[in-house]
């Protein structure tokens, strides 16, 4: 007896062999360790893919979450997020976050990001 919707579809229900066998072999599909396997690398493959996705938007952590539990339905949604704003150490101006100089007063913004982590 195999796990589907076939076998659900002409179970007998009277039969307490019957669905004790399908229920085995149906958690016996649940708890197979090559799933779990496949499952855990298909999950750090798309956080992965999320990360590399936000070290574009200056956001790794939130895209990595996005895709590790969405998926690729989460890269979309990491694609669509706006690209965060970085502020300049000299003058304050917001400038977007791909940039690497100020527009308004040419000071290195990637020196400022610098100062700013711990």
């Amino acid at each position: 007896m195999s796990c589907d919707f076939s076998a659900l579809l002409n179970i007998d229900t009277t039969d307490p062999d019957q669905v004790a066998a399908l229920m085995q072999q149906c958690t016996s599909v649940v708890f197979d360790p090559m799933l779990w396997v496949w499952a855990i690398v298909f999950t750090v493959l798309c956080a992965v893919v999320g990360g590399w996705i936000g070290t574009y938007k200056k956001a790794v952590v939130r895209d990595a979450i996005l895709g590790a539990t969405l998926g690729p339905i989460g890269w979309i949604i990491s694609l669509c997020l706006p690209v965060r704003a970085q502020q300049c150490a000299q003058c304050g101006t917001r400038a977007p976050g791909v940039d690497k100089f100020c527009r308004r007063c040419g000071h290195s913004l990637q020196a400022a990001n610098g100062l700013r982590k711990p």
